[in-house]
């Protein structure tokens, strides 16, 4: 899996700034006297000023780094630069202009370039003495600030050119990353990069280099990735931050503020407030330590943060819960802060208010960290020594495949002390894990509530709860009129209503109306948005899941991976649990014929996959990294892969259908056409015999670029009577009368088009089909034949 030949770095790391840039950067300083560099810490804001301070011609420079306590001191800075300035701090600005002066021209070179990093801290007198001499022209000065210090710098900001550094964005990030390791990053790398790293130049390069030498990055499939087997917060492990905070002064006060800041991520300004000086958190925001959004600050750099994390001490993480414990209860109530305080709590062996638990757990499950939130709501955990939160153990004890303790607990659960919510979670359950016949009448026992208002809601969520479990299977008119009475009723309550319409969208999406499955994806999407208190990792990574599929299928695979990369997580610790998303990454790599990225993926879902593969997906990636091999000129891998996607059916149709589908565009890869046409034929059978037009739609294409012209009857007749349609079933009807009315042309243009849309897949086929349909020379023009084969073939031929 990882490259066999142990590649490293294969070049330096690119300068951070151009030479052009650098340049013209010097120019300025030159016309203008005066440089205001404006830079997050870790932008190489220094090195940047150091280039620009050394000219060619090779005039010396000054460099004072301004500290905290210089501002009360009168030409404190200023003697830095000039040690033996015969000036006292009663000085006059007239007698140490006159004294500079005479010092600048005993200096053996002319106007010398001064870099003063911090300027907000140097005292004000310095810095006028140093901007009257610079407008004079005997010196060039080279101030630098941070974003958040810029406030109060007028004097300098209007004297000198300003020059802003923001951080680097993450299509830089992938050039840097592919100049220096020679291969394309996966796009959760430069993902994880970025949010640890805040796009810090330094920070970037440092832990790249740092990871890769400890294996924690690897290639992959000739793409450079995160090394499925470990942990994303090893990244940190070799890397020391640069102007990092052990260099800011403060005392206690700023100590305390730092480490406490670094066990719960993230603290309310209030909190921080009852906890420290106003002065003390002044400061740290002034040296660019923290940043604050609204009510709540956090660490500029997450990995500076992480780096502080690991050098608390148990000892010390005692002292600090001691002592500030009672004074961080809105900071626990900020998203992703329950599980760092659960981890505190339990660190200095303190059992967690039962509050904090169930919020920690519902939490943890919703970042993927299944073990976590089993931790959390044992009752050893808790002060109370109670069962918390138990659909969320339950939810999490699913993911990992603990079908016993599973059962357990769902035998446990006195369902009508349920939530809405959760009852919906239950009552799946129920319906999944074999439960007994008292745990069933419990459940009914719970839908029929004596009062009739919350009787008719909880029924609303057991057909709620029934048209899910029908909807990865099957899909009708009736079904989704059932959905849509649902989903705009006022029965279900908000993050119920968001699953609706989640389930909505996956039925019309089957029932060949992407257009309308992204409507109804995206509501659910803006409602479980909006439930961030409440919303639970089953309602949220259903949602997702089923809004890919229909940017998927409404070929929008821009969108859909745009999708993908925000929704990402599993293994590598972003939000939501992942797998269906990484499974779709491959699926959208394939569909965008990106080999080389769904190579990459395949990889990492297989590696991140549990042996109960919850998501019944495992059979499908397996055959969709078979396609990718063959389109790589692998079949012998190709054929181990195929061959394992036939040991693992899904018991989810639709997922079943897709992996068929799949495995049908192999065995025509590998010129088994007959396989492959009888393998379509049972899907289309299947997939018209339960509703699933999509499908349908889907195997019909297939036949008939397997099988030819005799096929396009069966493919107009699927495709024939649709009403508007969008995505692929548009698509489809539009080539399909295309090849009826025998018009090159036409679909000539619909490759073209489908290959701008970088439906690059589509295209191909379409191509391949015009080329097989124009035998003879006269039916194309010898350019757009060879046009028509380089959209026929758009993989690359693999590395040699």
């Amino acid at each position: 899996m990882s490259d066999p030949a142990g590649r490293g770095p294969v070049a330096p790391w690119p300068a951070p700034f151009s030479r052009s840039f650098v340049e013209q950067a010097r120019t300025l300083l030159e016309v203008r006297h005066v440089l205001v560099i404006v830079a997050p810490i870790g932008a190489s804001r220094q090195h940047l000023a150091s280039e620009i301070a050394e000219a060619p011609d090779g005039p010396v420079w000054f460099r004072h780094v301004a500290r905290f306590g210089e501002r009360g001191r009168a030409y404190f800075g200023l003697r830095q630069f000039f040690p033996d300035l015969a000036i006292d701090e009663v000085s006059s600005p007239e007698q140490v202009q006159r004294t500079l002066r005479d010092a600048l021209d005993a200096i053996r070179v002319k106007r010398p370039r001064l870099v003063l990093v911090n300027a907000n801290l140097c005292d004000p007198e310095s810095i006028q003495a140093l901007l009257s001499a610079a407008s004079l022209g005997d010196l060039r000065l080279i101030a630098i600030l941070t974003p958040e210090t810029v406030a109060g710098q007028e004097r300098l900001l209007t004297a000198g050119e300003v020059i802003d550094i923001p951080p680097l964005d993450a299509s830089r990030v992938t050039e840097l990353l592919q100049a220096r390791f020679g291969v394309r990053p996966h796009p959760l790398l430069v993902d994880l990069l970025m949010d640890r790293t805040g796009g810090s130049y330094t920070a970037v390069r440092d832990v790249a280099d740092a990871s890769f030498a400890a294996g924690l990055i690897v290639v992959i499939e000739n793409v450079l990735t995160m090394n499925p087997a470990t942990s994303t917060d090893d990244y940190f492990e070799s890397w020391q931050a640069p102007e990092s905070v052990d260099r800011l002064g403060g005392g206690k006060e700023i100590t305390d503020l730092i480490e406490l800041t670094a066990l719960l991520g993230t603290l309310h300004a209030d909190d921080a407030g009852a906890c420290v000086s106003a002065g003390a958190l002044d400061l740290a925001r002034a040296h660019g330590t923290f940043t604050r959004e609204g009510d709540r600050i956090a660490f500029a750099w997450r990995a500076e943060e992480k780096l502080v994390l690991r050098s608390l001490t148990a000892e010390r993480q005692a002292v600090l819960f001691d002592r500030y414990a009672d004074q961080v209860k809105r900071s626990i109530l900020l998203p992703g802060v329950a599980v760092r305080a659960a981890d505190w709590w339990l660190s200095v062996d303190r059992p967690l208010p039962v509050d904090l638990a169930s919020r920690a757990a519902r939490e943890a499950n919703l970042m993927g960290r299944h073990r976590r939130a089993v931790v959390y709501t044992d009752p050893a955990s808790n002060e109370e020594r109670a069962d918390v939160a138990p659909v969320e153990r339950g939810y999490a004890l699913s993911e990992l495949g603990d079908a016993a303790a599973l059962r357990e607990v769902v035998e446990g659960i006195d369902p009508e002390s349920l939530t809405e919510d959760e009852l919906l979670i239950y009552l799946r359950w129920v319906s999944g894990t074999g439960a007994g016949p008292g745990t069933r009448q419990l459940a009914e026992r719970a839908l029929a509530a004596p009062d009739p208002a919350v009787r008719r809601r909880r029924t609303a969520v057991r057909t709620l709860a029934d048209l899910l479990d029908q909807a990865y299977d099957a899909a009708s008119d009736e079904m989704v009129n059932r959905l849509r009475s649902l989903a705009f009723s006022s029965q279900l309550s908000a993050c119920n209503r968001g699953v609706a319409f989640a389930v909505l969208s996956a039925v019309v999406r089957h029932s060949g109306r992407p257009a309308q499955a992204v409507e109804a994806a995206e509501f659910a999407m803006r409602i479980l948005t909006e439930e961030q208190e409440t919303v639970s990792a089953f309602h949220l990574d259903l949602a997702r899941e089923f809004h890919l599929l229909a940017l998927v299928s409404s070929a929008d695979l821009e969108g859909a991976e745009r999708a993908a990369r925000t929704y990402s997580s599993g293994v590598h610790a972003h939000p939501g649990s992942g797998r269906m998303t990484m499974a779709l990454q491959v699926w959208i790599g394939i569909l965008r014929a990106d080999v080389q990225g769904a190579l990459a993926s395949a990889r990492l879902c297989l590696a991140g996959l549990r042996p109960h593969d919850p998501d019944q997906i495992r059979g499908w990636v397996e055959v969709m990294l078979a396609h990718a091999l063959m389109q790589s000129e692998r079949p012998d891998e190709a054929m181990d892969h195929l061959a394992a996607s036939e040991r693992y059916p899904s018991s989810r149709r639709q997922i079943d259908l897709e992996r068929r589908m799949m495995q049908a565009t192999v065995r025509d890869t590998l010129a088994e056409p007959e396989e492959a046409l009888r393998i379509l034929a049972d899907v289309a059978d299947e997939a018209q015999a339960h509703g699933l037009r999509l499908a349908l739609i889907d195997s019909t294409v297939l036949s008939t670029h397997t099988g030819g012209p005799p096929h396009v009857p069966i493919l107009l007749e699927a495709v024939g009577d649709l009403v508007d349609p969008s995505g692929t079933p548009l698509i489809w009807q539009t080539f399909a009368r295309l090849v009826q009315r025998y018009d090159l042309e036409g679909l000539t243009g619909l490759a073209e088009q489908l290959s701008a849309r970088g439906c690059r897949l589509f295209a191909a086929q379409v191509a391949q089909y015009v080329l097989d349909m124009a035998r003879r020379a006269t039916d194309l023009e010898a350019d757009t034949r060879l046009h028509l084969r380089q959209l026929a073939d758009p993989v690359p031929p693999p590395p040699a």
